[in-house]
Order: C-alpha cells, then structure tokens, then sequence
C-alpha cells in the first residue's frame, strides 16, 4: 500500500518459478525493490525509504511479507511512516539483521552489472551476504573489524600518538584473521559451484574467480599491518586488511570488464548469483530467494534459452522479470502480467 505506482493487492507466488512480464514503468522493478526492502531494510535504487511513497499519497508505505511457512502473525509487517521504517514480525520489532534472517534473498536489480564495474566494496558485500547466512558469528567479528578500524583511522588522521593508534591493532587482527578465513571459505566452495554452473557454458571461456585478501599474499596479516604501521606517519587510513579484500572475477587471466561482451558479463553475473544461493543451501539447508530483473535483456534468446534452463533447475523460489512474456511455455512457471502496478496471473 503506497509503494511507488504499486496497486494495493495482494500476490501469491509460486514456490518456486515465476516470469513477470509488462512494460516499461509497469511495476516489475518496484516489486524486486519491495522484496529486497523486505530482506534487508534497504533499496537498490535509493538510500531515502520516503522516495518510494506515491507521490500522489501522504508519504506512508506498508508492506506485508509471508514465507512458505508463515501462518497468521508470522507474517513480516513493514511500515514506513514519519520518516522511519518499522519491520514487525508476531508484535516483535526486528533489526535489519533479524529480517535478512527472515527472508534471505538475493535480487539482482538493473544495477546487476555494477558487481564487475564498481570498485571491490560491492563485490565484499556479495560475499558477506552469503557468509551473514552460512556463518552465524560473522556478523559480530565484521562488527568489531569495522570499530576498530574506524577508531584506528580516526586515531591515524587526527595524528594521534603511535601507542593510541596501536591500541586498536589487537581487536583489529583478531576480528579481521577471522573474516579472511571465512572469506577464502566461502570462496573455495563458490568456485567448485560456479565451475559447476559454467562448465556447460561455452560463451564463457575460462571463467574463474579467486579472493584477494587485502593485503601481499605471502605475508600474515600481522606482519602486514606490522609492515605498514612503519609509515604510519605517511598514512591517512588503515593500508591493509579485509576492508581492502576483493572477489577477482576472470575470464582466463583477464578481468571480465575488459573482455567479456556484456551479455557475456551478464551471464557470468547470473551463474556466479546460482552458485552463491546453492552454496548457502548446501551450508544451512535453505533456499534463499532469488530474483533477477530484466533477466532477459542484452542476451540472444538462444542465450537466454540456456540461462533459463540453469534457473529452472535452481529448487528455491525465483522470480524473474522481463518486458516480454516467454515465447515459448515454462510449463512449471507461474505467469503475472503487470501494468499500472497491478499484477495479473496468467
């Protein structure tokens, strides 16, 4: 109720495929913005919630969200209201990190490509999605590496004294060793699944990923960090740790920006995105939603033909969005036609 153009309805997904299709503007994009909203307190287009209020209402949103499993209260209330989003689960009101607990998701948004073209922040919250889910004590050591590499940076540029800059090397290694090893982790088990998903690919030849730690790969992180406080003077920020990690994305020894077609690119984007969601299930034991929008968009359809089959054998719940409905009939695919943000089953 008051998300964008949205209508107020209600939708029934199935549990596993469903294809929307309608024009441009027609609400499919508004749609993977409310579930990603619902997943993690955030958007993929804006940084401001009150954006996302018709403009014709009186800047108030509401949704409700249910799992496969949710009955009655179960359901995850959000309410967006006097410049505050509030998320309800049973009466209880949850942090961000309890919803992304209750829905894990995966949406990759019109701003999929940003994955190869941005700097590696985006790509180190691609991974950390995944480990927020499959390690349970992740998000506290990445709490504590973020602290103490705050209080270090300011402690740095206010050009404090060397011992009240070093205070923070303990808690910062300590939490930092710990997000690495998580990191290679996840990263060995992602590549076996990507290989896997690729490996009957033939547009991408020799596509690989590897996790770069942060730092000279033939050092510890503590002889790192000891290495670079000896220029401590010289320093506006903390040189090298996990902050500073990335996920290398390769097609042979070259970075996919520069050698991959964008089709290319964005096959590659989706294989890695079912890599990663099929890791999670082998780790915990659960689907995480996973929605792609404009999924078909700078593919040929015998390309998109074969990206479909790969989603199709993916057993957790998709949702994909495309201007054109399929010209050929998904049989196990629930179909919604949408314009004016109104959605329709087929």
């Amino acid at each position: 109720m008051g998300f964008r153009a949205l209508a107020t309805q209600t939708l029934a997904f199935s549990p596993g495929l469903n294809l929307l299709f309608g024009d441009n503007a027609s609400g499919k994009t508004s749609l993977l913005e409310a579930l990603d909203i619902a997943s993690r307190g955030r958007s993929f287009r804006t940084q401001h919630l009150s954006e996302i209020a018709r403009w014709d209402g009186n800047g108030e949103w509401a949704l409700d969200v249910a799992h496969a499993h949710a009955v009655g209260d179960d359901l995850l209330k959000l309410r967006y209201r006097g410049g505050a989003l509030e998320s309800r689960q049973q009466s209880e009101v949850l942090s961000r990190e309890q919803m992304a607990r209750s829905l894990p998701a995966l949406i990759l948004g019109p701003d999929l490509h940003r994955l190869m073209d941005d700097g590696p922040k985006i790509r180190r919250a691609f991974m950390d999605w995944a480990l927020f889910h499959v390690e349970h004590t992740f998000a506290e050591h990445w709490r504590r590496y973020q602290q103490a590499l705050r209080q270090r940076n300011a402690a740095i540029r206010r050009q404090a004294p060397r011992p009240q800059i070093f205070a923070w090397n303990d808690s910062l290694l300590s939490a930092g060793t710990v997000i690495t090893q998580h990191r290679r982790q996840l990263v060995e088990g992602l590549r076996v699944h990507f290989a896997a998903t690729v490996s009957t690919t033939e547009m991408l030849p020799a596509a690989e990923i590897y996790y770069r730690q942060g730092w000279a790969k033939d050092l510890s992180f503590e002889a790192a960090l000891n290495k670079a406080d000896a220029h401590i003077g010289a320093q506006s920020a903390t040189p090298v740790g996990p902050h500073r990690g990335d996920l290398e994305l390769l097609a042979g020894s070259a970075r996919v920006q520069t050698t991959l077609s964008r089709g290319q690119q964005k096959v590659f984007l989706i294989s890695l995105a079912l890599a990663l969601a099929n890791l999670v299930h082998e780790r915990v034991g659960r689907w995480p939603l996973l929605a792609i929008d404009d999924w078909h968009a700078e593919l040929s359809d015998n390309t998109a033909a074969s990206i479909l089959d790969k989603l199709r054998t993916y057993q957790g719940q998709r949702i994909l969005s495309s201007f054109a409905a399929p010209t050929t009939a998904v049989a196990e695919a629930r179909l919604f036609h949408v314009e004016q943000g109104r959605f329709s089953e087929c």
